[in-house]
């Protein structure tokens, strides 16, 4: 998706794709490289003919656990985890280094995504009707998510349905037009383009928000969730600054001035708040740039890396090994390092720009290498029945956070982190958080618990789906 976005969001623009590049056949070259890599990682990792394909312990074992078990019920309850654990964190501010119990809170709230999964009922096996009330969850939740002064979690719901959406089309291989209406069509593209001009605006509100409260370390860590919202509402008040903010923004659109990677960072290549994010190949002409200046397989780079993975580890691993690591020196991201300056800043980064700084041109086969692990690992999330394939409801609630591990972010770092500590934690986290709630359902009423019979034909999914659709 990373490298057709691109096209699209410069086209939208009027803009090349090369847009502010200063290594335009580098980037096209490596990045080509890595579509390659990842492509023969999946083809490895994932066997195409389902009829030989066998459940591997890890994925039978998950099974006996109920890990793919799921209940509409549950998933409400999951809801109202995720609910809490943000407002936690939205009272307390981000958890810092040491902070073990902030951070575990702050891992759960993808669960407040849980009941966005009952659009599409039939990717979990279950049944449910009662779509209006979901749709009121969805809006209530991205209201929520405004006082973060995240837009990745505003983002997120938006992106799940749409990403589960297109599963429902290719899975039941049907087309739109199958069970919405070209006049239909019609009024929900204008809605959506109306939705996202409101979240457009309020994205550049964010974004002036926190360069006035969060631009330093210091107040970045410190800053008062609440203060954030109330100083974002009061930039979409002010009309005058919303003015000056738009025309500044629409004058980096035109691209009459582009920064170049000598001056400094920049994150200038598009202005649609969702595109900038998920279609900056920008970023890694950048990180190219500054890998040459670092220069390809850099020892620095390898022992920001080492450090970095062993900051993932507990600390009472650490001590056991005598291993000494003083984690509040590790609050940078690699971009940072990469970058030289502005510690504290947390600038993304891409593989490519990351991994040539830091492995040099092996860099490409050491990545095929994590990425088939990776492959391996997520593919555990699906499990071959007599009844088809059984999607874990984790890996459906949060396909949109597997979808951005692709993204400008810590680069291979991110890669690492899942392999080492993320899918383990995911999954012991889940599966408490699940079986605590299903004792308390099924103590207050166990058919809140009891699995759906999930026996409907095609053609009578099809028709439900179509009906949750609205």
């Amino acid at each position: 998706m990373y490298r057709f976005l691109p096209l699209i969001a410069t086209l939208i623009e009027n803009k090349p794709i090369t847009f502010g590049f200063e290594r335009p056949y580098e980037t096209f070259f490596y990045e080509i490289v890595l579509f390659l890599a990842s492509s023969l990682a999946v083809y490895l990792a994932c066997p195409v003919n389902t009829k030989k394909t066998k459940n591997n312990f890890i994925t039978e074992g998950l099974y006996k656990l109920k890990f793919f078990e799921i209940t509409p019920a549950i998933l409400w309850g999951m809801g109202f985890i995720g609910l809490l654990t943000m407002f936690y964190s939205i009272s307390k501010g981000d958890a810092q280094i040491g902070d073990t119990l902030g951070r575990f809170i702050a891992g759960l709230n993808y669960l407040m995504f849980a009941p966005v999964c009952l659009f599409f009922p039939f990717l979990l096996k279950i049944e449910y009707k009662k779509t209006k009330y979901v749709l009121i969850y969805t809006a209530f939740i991205i209201l929520i998510n405004l006082a973060t002064n995240k837009r990745h979690l505003i983002i997120t719901p938006i992106g799940t349905i749409g990403i589960l959406f297109l599963l429902h089309l290719i899975l039941n291989n049907l087309r739109i037009t199958q069970f919405i209406s070209p006049v239909k069509i019609v009024i929900i593209g204008i809605v959506i383009f109306l939705g996202l001009n409101l979240l457009n605006t309020v994205s550049t509100a964010m974004l002036y928000t926190r360069h006035q409260l969060l631009y330093t370390e210091e107040l970045r860590d410190n800053a008062d969730k609440m203060e954030t919202f109330a100083f974002t509402l009061e930039t979409l008040q002010n009309e005058q600054l919303m003015q000056r903010l738009k025309e500044s923004k629409k004058e980096n659109s035109r691209g009459n001035y582009t920064t170049g990677y000598a001056q400094g960072w920049t994150e200038q290549y598009v202005s649609n708040f969702l595109l900038s994010r998920y279609a900056n190949m920008r970023i890694t002409d950048q990180t190219i740039y500054y890998a040459h200046k670092r220069g390809f397989a850099n020892m620095a780079m390898q022992e920001s890396l080492i450090n970095s993975v062993l900051y993932l580890l507990p600390t009472p691993i650490l001590k056991f090994f005598s291993i000494r690591l003083n984690k509040t020196e590790m609050d940078y991201s690699r971009g940072d390092f990469l970058h030289g300056t502005g510690y504290g800043n947390y600038v993304v980064t891409s593989h490519v720009g990351d991994g040539l700084a830091t492995f040099g041109n092996w860099y490409f086969l050491v990545q095929l290498l994590v990425y088939f692990i990776m492959f391996k690992m997520i593919n555990c999330f699906s499990y071959y029945s007599v009844k088809g394939i059984l999607y874990a409801p984790f890996a459906v609630m949060d396909v949109f956070g597997f979808l951005g591990k692709f993204r400008n972010a810590q680069g291979i770092f991110s890669d690492l982190g899942f392999l080492i500590r993320g899918f383990l934690q995911i999954i012991v986290t889940y599966l408490i958080i699940y079986h605590i709630i299903r004792f308390i359902l099924k103590t207050i009423n166990p058919e809140y618990v009891k699995p759906s019979n999930f026996n409907e034909d095609k053609n009578q999914l099809t028709s439900r789906i179509s009906t949750s659709v609205y």
